[in-house]
């Protein structure tokens, strides 16, 4: 494939991903009460792409890009794993549309039965894509993916609906992962700036909290949790 034109398709689906997770209102400012996340820090902008789900039609293009990035990738697929929870339903469209077979993987073993980590078979030397709604710092996808490499898979992709741009490609580097992301932060800011539906203001904000975290919390008052 032409590098340019792959290229220049590689930015037209962040864009139009970015668009229509501003249009079902998956992306989320708020400067005045900054939303708590899961790590106990605080951010100025929340992307809840778990409310993708809902809308058939993004879902179709979900699963239309994610083929073209594999394709275009060479990436090696023999089983689409999901994360729970936000992984799941993304990892079974994927699946379902590409005719792969498909497990989840638990955060923690189940406290009864045969204590599963992986639900769904697996088979030793399977080349594993980890598809997950979405990365930040990376550290909640090292649980999912060493319970695969338990189960003697090879994990060496991971797929995402949105890089939130703070660590997360670097820390999957470390352990071996490739990550690849149909919409990023920055193109997120952008279009939202471009589409009038994120505010000068508030696109400036972000980019503080973006560059300097620890600063960005320390302004606001906020202990930061590093």
């Amino acid at each position: 494939m032409n590098e340019k034109i792959k290229e220049q398709i590689k930015e037209n689906i962040e864009q139009i991903t970015a668009l229509l997770l501003l249009e079902f209102g998956a992306v989320k400012i708020n400067v005045e009460e900054p939303f708590k996340l899961v790590s106990g820090n605080y951010s100025p902008i929340y992307i809840n792409c778990r409310l993708l789900i809902s809308h058939a039609q993004f879902m179709d293009l979900f699963c239309s890009f994610a083929h073209w990035l594999i394709t275009s990738e060479d990436i090696r697929v023999d089983l689409i794993a999901g994360g729970e929870t936000a992984g799941i339903p993304f990892s079974a469209y994927l699946a379902q549309r590409l005719g792969y077979p498909m497990v989840y993987v638990r955060k923690r073993p189940k406290d009864h039965g045969i204590s599963s980590l992986i639900e769904g078979s697996v088979n030793e030397g399977q080349r594993v894509l980890l598809v997950e709604d979405l990365i930040t710092d990376g550290l909640s996808k090292k649980g999912f993916i060493d319970g695969l490499r338990d189960q003697g898979v090879v994990v060496e992709d991971c797929l995402v609906v949105f890089d939130r741009e703070q660590g997360g490609f670097d820390f999957l580097q470390t352990m071996g992962v490739t990550l690849y992301a149909l919409c990023n932060m920055q193109s997120a800011l952008s279009v939202g700036s471009s589409a009038g539906v994120i505010s000068t203001a508030d696109e400036k904000d972000v980019q503080a909290y973006l560059e300097d975290p620890k600063k960005w919390h320390k302004q606001q008052g906020f202990e930061f949790i590093g």
